[in-house]
């Protein structure tokens, strides 16, 4: 009881200190407001910025925001097109995807922007990417080999040789690998051309099927803590948010706005989601506390310094 009550507490400070609207039993609020498109978000593990790719610099570049909204700060200034941010996990770097070399490689950058450093050097696209838990290596999808489907490859960071990690013949995309290092959650129609969430040990081997729904489900999320994946999918008739637990079983739906949501990313304290939306009418960055996630008294705090 006394857990409820110092929960209510801190809803109604909320409420009293931010022009940021609170509804119902989700905390939901939009992080970008800017005319331009915003999309493809990714929460920095130090919790103090969501890197995302805008257009308003006039072509896609990677820019960051406080996870409260407020001023962004552009971190690419190339004028080839710069997209899909993923963070190192100690937030000192964002590797991206970059069109700059005349095809899209995978590039690395110092967070607070500077000189970029290319990583992959294939003549086929390589994008998507997503940083290992401890920094040595970077997944991403690719085309490299023409007669087979798009894979999941893996690189060090510093670059060199990338190793294949998806069977051959499999369309997989859009990684994103365990908080443990383990593994890596990727897309697939492999069985009856149907988009599900799969996962394969980051070494390679044999998938694991995780979502089975007859309805597409895209762009898995590991939570930080290994329990859950968020997705979106389109199994509510509608782009929505959703997680499901690593083993499979029943998905709970986040979102259920009649707008297009995608591209979920965890907080590092496991608590809220950023996602692209165009629910305002315009793609923005917004963040969602799902009302599925247990808020422990230890968290409220650093919720409610969200807001200061």
């Amino acid at each position: 009881m006394q857990n409820v009550i110092e929960l209510v507490k801190v809803f109604v400070i909320i409420s009293a200190l931010s022009p940021i609207p609170i509804f119902s039993t989700d905390w939901l609020w939009q992080v970008t407001t800017d005319p331009a498109t915003d999309w493809g978000p990714s929460w920095s593990p130090d919790n103090t910025n969501i890197a995302f790719t805008s257009e308003r610099g006039g072509d896609e570049d990677i820019w960051v925001i406080p996870p409260s909204g407020g001023t962004a700060t552009r971190i690419t200034t190339d004028p080839a097109n710069d997209f899909w941010p993923s963070w190192e996990p100690d937030s000192s770097e964002i590797a991206f995807t970059s069109e700059r070399s005349g095809n899209w490689d995978i590039w690395t950058i110092p967070a607070s922007g500077g000189t970029a450093t290319r990583v992959t050097y294939h003549d086929e696209r390589d994008f998507f990417p997503s940083w290992s838990p401890d920094g040595t290596e970077i997944a991403f999808q690719s085309d490299r080999e023409f007669y087979e489907p798009t894979s999941i490859w893996k690189i060090a960071a510093t670059g060199g040789y990338a190793e294949k990690v998806t069977p051959e013949d499999d369309f997989c995309i859009y990684p994103d690998w365990s908080p443990d290092g383990s593994k890596i959650a990727f897309t697939s129609d492999r069985i009856n051309n149907n988009y599900d969430i799969w996962t394969i040990p980051a070494s390679g081997g044999a998938p694991t099927r995780i979502t089975t729904h007859p309805e597409a489900d895209f762009h898995p999320a590991w939570s930080p803590d290994g329990t859950e994946i968020a997705f979106a999918s389109f199994r509510s008739g509608n782009w929505d948010i959703w997680a499901i637990p690593v083993t499979g079983g029943e998905a709970t739906q986040i979102t259920s706005d009649s707008g297009y949501d995608s591209k979920p990313t965890w907080s590092p304290d496991g608590i809220k989601i950023a996602f692209s939306s165009d629910r305002s009418g315009n793609t923005d960055i917004w963040v969602i506390v799902p009302d599925h996630v247990e808020i422990k008294p230890s968290s409220l705090g650093r919720i409610k310094a969200l807001y200061k």
